[in-house]
């Protein structure tokens, strides 16, 4: 009633001054607040939503042991977990570092409801390691033993200590169920119902798939698994829609039928339209020509003729005109190898005839005839031979019917170069591609995959690169980059993780994500 008796009392002026000030305060409250909450809210990732993948292929037989196509490696890092995964602790052994002990998390589940137990981890093992699999990952865990300790616990035995076990291998060891394969000969799994009905214990199940007239699969619905034992992916459901060739893929993409793809390089990208992200993810791929001494011309046996290949090869020009810049410059097996400031005589160039193999992809026949230019304005003589990478993995490296090859090697994170420089992997089908032979490099090839400390390692990492490419048993070129294109609304994909092959991309699939809500930070 006072306020009231004092509001009447006021003159005309003094209510419109009261209610302009009182306008001037509602105003700059509401200014204020929202500065606020604009200030202490972000976009935070939201459940829900569909993502659309294009890949090129077709799924064949999606198991992790025994994979068909690069499409059965994407879909089988959705639909299965590794050891790390499942693990609960991972423990090495101190005084050999021969064993590893692995418990696994209790009540992990297969997406049929059977527990995941120490059993279906072994038969993995089992599966890789019997040659009628023919399983590409058998080199990686030949001489591998795993022993049941439990139902949750399982060990690993070496034959020698390898300081990237868990980190390249069972971080990558993706386990199949053993009730559902155990009764089934290796050599007829892929004949399996369960090839494109998987059973597995990952983030995502296959939820259905469509075919052609022809049996051709043109899409694969993948719907969260909701059992899963681990963080929920943000994203419900995957889409998967496959092509015949890159061409279709970008034609797809651009015509909004799918919402992200994976390039090997960025060779392809000026086709991509301009609705999108680019991702450039660090590869552990580099690409080199491999100097086969033993092909029949003595002239690549002299160490100065393989230093002025090298020299005349214009790296930089090769990473600007190929991949727009995205790609690594390579002077050695890995980056710690520098370009040499000592003087190469490129007249030995004059009049030397080589011969080139390379793989039909197209960066790798652009890469070959800018070498072939640069090596004949000193003048050589070069004769390219482009073949089908099936052709070459089967049949030229077989049989080491190469002078000259151009060809890529996928180093994992630990970056151990032993399967591709130690002399005992001279011999098909290892991947000592220059049959290069130094037991100096040998030496120190074994002592570095026993060092566990980090820092010593990349200090005998650097050695050996350098020891390698002043051997110069290769030209080596670049690791071009990993592109993931993807339309603008996805989020959640980590910037610096290392692609050692495609499907790493799917690696934080969970924290994906297309919806997203406010938040206060």
């Amino acid at each position: 009633m006072k306020l009231r008796s004092l509001y009447n009392s006021w003159s005309r002026n003094e209510r419109l001054i009261f209610w302009g000030a009182l306008m001037v305060f509602i105003i700059t409250l509401v200014i204020r607040t929202s500065f606020y909450i604009q200030d202490n809210m972000t976009l935070a990732p939201k459940r829900g939503g569909e993502f659309r993948e294009g890949i090129v292929g077709q799924p064949i037989f999606i198991n992790p042991a025994v994979p068909g196509s690069e499409a059965d490696r994407d879909l089988s890092r959705l639909v299965f977990s590794s050891v790390t995964d499942v693990a609960e602790s991972i423990k090495l052994a101190e005084e050999d570092k021969l064993i590893y002990s692995v418990r696994i998390k209790e009540n992990i589940r297969w997406q049929d409801g059977e527990r995941l137990t120490s059993d279906d981890i072994i038969f993995t093992i089992q599966t890789i390691q019997d040659p009628g699999a023919r399983s590409p990952l058998l080199a990686s865990f030949q001489g591998v033993m795993a022993e049941r300790v439990s139902e949750l616990e399982v060990k690993f035995i070496l034959q020698s200590p390898y300081a990237f076990f868990e980190e390249d291998h069972l971080k990558n060891l993706l386990i199949i169920p053993k009730h559902i394969f155990a009764d089934t000969p290796v050599e007829n799994l892929k004949f399996s119902v369960y090839g494109l009905k998987p059973v597995g214990s990952g983030p995502y199940k296959v939820a259905s798939y469509k075919s052609d007239e022809k049996g051709v699969i043109n899409i694969m619905n993948l719907e969260e698994n909701s059992g899963y034992f681990g963080d929920k992916p943000y994203i419900p459901k995957l889409t998967f829609k496959f092509y015949r060739n890159t061409s279709e893929l970008l034609n797809a993409y651009n015509s909004g039928q799918i919402d992200g793809f994976g390039l090997s390089t960025a060779e392809s990208l000026v086709e991509v339209g301009l609705r999108h992200n680019v991702y450039y993810l660090p590869s552990s791929r580099y690409y080199a020509v491999f100097i086969n001494q033993s092909a029949g011309n003595e002239k690549l046996k002299d160490l100065k003729v393989r230093k002025a290949m090298d020299s005349a090869v214009d790296r930089t020009k090769l990473a600007n005109d190929i991949f727009q810049s995205h790609a690594t410059i390579l002077y050695g097996p890995t980056v710690f190898t520098e370009e040499s400031n000592s003087t190469i005589d490129t007249s030995l160039l004059n009049g030397l005839e080589l011969n080139l193999t390379v793989p039909e992809e197209p960066f790798l026949i652009k890469t070959a005839n800018s070498i072939k230019s640069s090596w004949e304005s000193y003048g050589a003589r070069v004769s390219i031979r482009t073949l089908p990478l099936k052709s070459i993995q089967e049949d030229i490296l077989r049989n080491t019917d190469y002078e000259l090859l151009l060809f890529g090697n996928i180093v994992k994170e630990g970056q151990d170069l032993f399967a591709f420089w130690h002399s005992s992997r001279r011999f098909y089908p290892d991947q000592n591609l220059a049959l290069y032979q130094n037991k100096d490099v040998d030496s120190e090839l074994e002592t570095y995959r026993k060092t566990f400390d980090e820092q010593e390692r990349m200090n005998k990492l650097e050695k050996i690169s350098n020891m390698i490419a002043s051997d110069a048993p290769a030209v080596f070129l670049y690791s071009p980059d990993y592109l993931y294109i993807a339309t603008p609304n996805l989020g959640g994909i980590d910037k610096t993780k290392v692609i050692n092959t495609a499907s790493d991309r799917f690696a934080d699939i969970t924290k994906w994500y297309v919806k997203t809500k406010r938040a206060f930070k």
